[in-house]
């Protein structure tokens, strides 16, 4: 396995899947959003920019060791010719990982726990069902992304 390449393909995709839940955010104001980068900054920091500064960090971090997850499952199946799909498959293992950590946000959180913010609950269902799917979409989009990226350089 490339580590370089998967940490690459964690990175591109992770931007991809921001992308997607900001677009999302922008194109449906009226929605309550999580706002997964101000929702994990502010555990941190009560500052706006600070906020999204911590949260994309954060954010960065785990689609790192998403991307060095995905690449090693295509690895050990040697399907680096349809990696893109096997990446939005394990995707959805990931998302499942990712809601189930939603779940117990509300335990670490300090502004959750002091009920100044709304807790996401498992998949942030507590926002909208949307939301949740919404969430999904972006992890496939991140698994396909990510195992594009190993497929083709690796």
């Amino acid at each position: 396995m490339n580590l370089e390449i998967a940490i690459i393909g964690g990175l591109i995709g992770t931007f991809a899947a921001i992308l997607v839940l900001q677009v999302w955010e922008v194109a449906r104001p009226s929605q309550i959003h999580v706002g997964i980068v101000s929702l994990i900054g502010s555990a941190f920091m009560r500052k706006t920019f600070g906020q999204q500064l911590i949260g994309r960090f954060v954010l960065l971090v785990i689609g790192v060791l998403y991307g060095i997850f995905t690449s090693a499952v295509i690895y050990a199946f040697e399907v680096e010719a349809t990696a893109w799909l096997y990446g939005a498959f394990v995707s959805v293992f990931l998302w499942v990982l990712t809601g189930i950590s939603l779940t117990y946000f509300r335990l670490l959180h300090p502004r959750i726990r002091s009920e100044e913010m709304k807790a996401p609950g498992p998949f942030a269902l507590g926002y909208s069902r949307q939301y949740a799917a919404v969430l999904l979409i972006a992890h496939l989009i991140f698994g396909f992304v990510c195992g594009a990226v190993y497929g083709n350089i690796a």
